[in-house]
């Protein structure tokens, strides 16, 4: 049975991402695949571990960096910039009988936003 989106919000907040550095977030257009990878904190733990998130069978993906708003040391190249995850929000939708997951992420200094058929979670 599929997950609803709270639930696998749920999932997520238990792997300690708040706050977080992305280590990696790349989009492979041939195989509809958003990978996400940062170090988290599980709750009773007390050593990081690596977490990656695998957003399957993407319909639609969005990532935008922007500068406006930046004051000191102005990156001159996106691959200057640090990113940090703060929230997600998951929500199931159906589009012409697929059942999907929207996701917005809040990670400042870039919009992303994605709609996919699944979601997994793995701990390296």
């Amino acid at each position: 049975m599929k997950l609803s989106g709270q639930e696998v919000e749920e999932k997520l907040m238990a792997t300690g991402y708040i706050d977080t550095e992305l280590k990696d977030l790349t989009y492979d257009h041939g195989k509809h695949l958003v990978t996400m990878k940062y170090m988290g904190l599980n709750e009773g733990e007390t050593q990081e571990s690596e977490y990656t998130i695998l957003f399957k069978d993407c319909f639609s993906v969005n990532f935008n960096t922007w500068l406006e708003g930046m004051e000191g040391d102005v990156p001159q190249s996106p691959s200057d910039l640090d990113f940090w995850f703060h929230d997600i929000s998951i929500r199931g939708i159906e589009i012409n009988g697929v059942h999907l997951y929207q996701c917005k992420m809040v990670i400042p200094m870039m919009h992303c936003q994605l709609t996919c058929k699944s979601i997994a979670i793995t701990k390296s």
